[in-house]
Formats: structure tokens, sequence, C-alpha cells
């Protein structure tokens, strides 16, 4: 069996604020210098980062997508010229407004050649 050394570091990490600024009333921009960090620490620092500060966003958007034709994100429909896949990348694309704070459903519902 062999053994590595695990790295350790003695030395206090130090956050330091590089630049700051307020672009409008509802985006502020930050950036942060956190040392030293070892391999690896990095990559999990922001990823935990990057989650905690998504989860603060407040706004209304499609979560999920169900059909009763597509077996998968990847699949085809018949008679449709995009794939599921593109379809689903165009509904991120979609604005929505909403002053609810719970989930609402919503239904598309088409039959016959339509632009949509």
């Amino acid at each position: 069996m062999v053994r590595e050394k695990v790295a350790v570091s003695t030395r206090t990490l130090q956050w330091k604020c590089v630049e700051s600024r307020i672009d409008s009333k509802r985006l502020f921009y930050g950036r942060f210098i956190l040392s030293p960090l070892i391999k690896g620490q990095a990559d999990t620092i922001g990823i935990a980062m990057r989650r905690a500060l998504l989860g603060e966003i407040e706004g209304t958007c499609i979560t999920r997508v169900k059909s009763e034709k597509a077996s998968h994100e990847y699949s085809t429909i018949g008679g449709i010229q995009e794939s599921v896949h593109e379809i689903l990348m165009n509904l991120k694309e979609i604005v929505l407004r909403s002053n609810l704070y719970e989930s609402c459903d919503a239904s598309i519902c088409i039959k016959g050649p339509r632009h949509v």
C-alpha cells in the first residue's frame, strides 16, 4: 500500500477585495482574492460560492418541461424541425415577470402545422 503525503497549509487564508462597484440599483460587482489555497481548493470553494449566490437570486423562470412525445432531452419529435434539446434551450431564453412567490403550471397545446 502506497501512502501519499497530504498537503496541509499552515498559513491563514486571507480575503482581499480587489475591485467593487455599483453599476445600477440592482447590479453590484465585486472581485476578490482568496489565498493561499492548495490544489483543488479553489474549485471546491468556487462551486460552493456559486451555488450559494445563485440560490439567493429571486426571479421567475421555467423550471420543468413535460412532453408526452419526447422520451428524453436529446430525442426528436416527428413533424417538429427542432430537437427537444433546441426547444429546451429556446425556453430558457423566455423572460417572465411575476409577483407570485409560488410555483405555477402553464401549458401550450398545439395541433396541426403551426409556428410557435
